[in-house]
């Protein structure tokens, strides 16, 4: 569909308005509009160019009649641009739903949601095509994409995150060195850096390990490795980590290549 340029401010002396032509294009009766328009060249171009857009419109209008059943629900022909009135800003909200959908996808730190109880972990996923999303449990990635956690908890404490894949490896996604990584009381807070997925294949759980005291990263690294034996390397089946005085979440993504 023909889009009209309504963002022209300035005309020449004596030409007539959009509004004016937009009356002209509506049939109504305007003689000393119509009469300037005959004899202008300006004005005569802009009438033609509204002409086009309404053609253009008029068969979507009509299939919308078509559909319609009801004769008092019938579309009436609409005029002053109407059309363009409801149409444009719903197609400027979608685009601007599209540019800042990244953003949505990590809420600011700090602020705790009512009735939050335990502590939850959230992964974004940054595909390889450039989309941005929520990984749902057991949902697919591939390798080169990168991931992001978001935590939430009820606490403050000492958080780390590990990676328990396929071939038997448990990876450390965060932590500060060999000790884990302060965490205030929050909800979907965005935690340092990203990961770049390797190409190991099949299932991985990710876990987030809150301790209320500091603790050495290499013993949630040794229960990882034990709750995988436990499992004869499945993700699916691997357990609890069950280190004392301190809450597990967990989500399972599945890696294809």
């Amino acid at each position: 569909m023909r889009a009209i340029d309504f963002t022209r401010q300035t005309r020449e002396a004596g030409c007539l308005s959009d509004l004016a032509l937009d009356r002209l294009v509506a049939g109504e009766a305007v003689a000393a509009a119509s009469a300037h328009a005959a004899g202008c060249a300006r004005c005569t171009a802009r009438l033609d160019e509204f002409r086009r857009a309404r053609d253009e419109a008029r068969p979507l209008l009509d299939a919308i009649r078509a559909r319609s059943d009801d004769p008092a629900a019938r579309v009436v022909p609409l005029r002053r641009r109407a059309w363009l009135r409801a149409v444009v800003p719903l197609v400027a909200a979608a685009a601007l739903l599209m540019l800042f959908l990244p953003r949505l996808l990590e809420p600011a730190a700090g602020v705790r949601e009512k009735g939050s109880s335990a502590l939850a972990l959230d992964v974004v996923v940054r595909h390889a095509d450039g989309r941005v999303e929520a990984l749902a449990p057991n949902g697919r990635v591939r390798p080169g994409e990168a991931i992001r956690f978001l935590v939430t908890t009820p606490r403050a404490g000492q958080l780390v995150i590990l990676g328990l894949d396929a071939a038997g490896k448990v990876s450390v996604y965060v932590a500060d060195g060999d000790d884990p990584h302060p965490v205030a009381r929050g909800q979907k807070q965005p935690m340092p850096g990203s990961i770049v997925l390797d190409a190991t294949p099949g299932a991985e759980r990710l876990v987030a390990l809150e301790c209320e005291s500091r603790f050495d990263v290499a013993r949630a690294v040794d229960a990882g490795r034990r709750s995988l034996e436990r499992a004869a390397k499945d993700p699916r089946r691997a357990g609890a980590l069950d280190l004392p005085g301190c809450e597990e979440a967990a989500l399972t993504m599945d890696k294809s290549q």
